[in-house]
């Protein structure tokens, strides 16, 4: 079995394989496993300040360290989710951890929340080469 990338051309050529590149790991965080709510909104994240990271070379991902147990869907209990990452420019990467929403109340008017469920996860910034 093989892994990796391939991009073969119109007649079956390899023009692109994983031995035209390689990866190089520029950081790892452990975000811990998180829950809360709240009332309002937020803003903030936890900021990942990386050497050598461009969106336009590099990557990101984001792996859970436990996957669920069981299975998942409609009518189990909830599992937490992974963050989510931003660029913020230059070499910074904000990470993510909660939601925004809002309900409505009786009256209309709409109540702004915020939630957090999220597992303990590995962040890796990768830069292709």
């Amino acid at each position: 079995m093989t892994y990796g990338l391939e991009v073969l051309d119109a007649k079956g050529v390899q023009t692109l394989g994983m031995e035209d590149f390689t990866l190089q790991r520029l950081a790892t965080m452990t975000i811990p496993a998180n829950r809360g709510s709240g009332a309002g909104t937020r803003g903030d994240y936890i900021l990942m300040n990386v050497d050598g990271y461009s969106p336009a070379t590099c990557f990101v991902t984001i792996t859970p360290k436990a996957y669920s147990p069981y299975p998942q869907g409609a009518g189990h209990v909830y599992w937490g989710c992974v963050p989510t990452y931003k660029d913020l420019g230059g070499t910074q990467i904000g990470i993510i951890t909660y939601c925004n929403y809002y309900e409505v109340d009786y009256k209309g008017d709409w109540i702004f929340k915020w939630k957090s469920e999220v597992v303990e996860s590995i962040v890796e910034v990768v830069r292709v080469i």
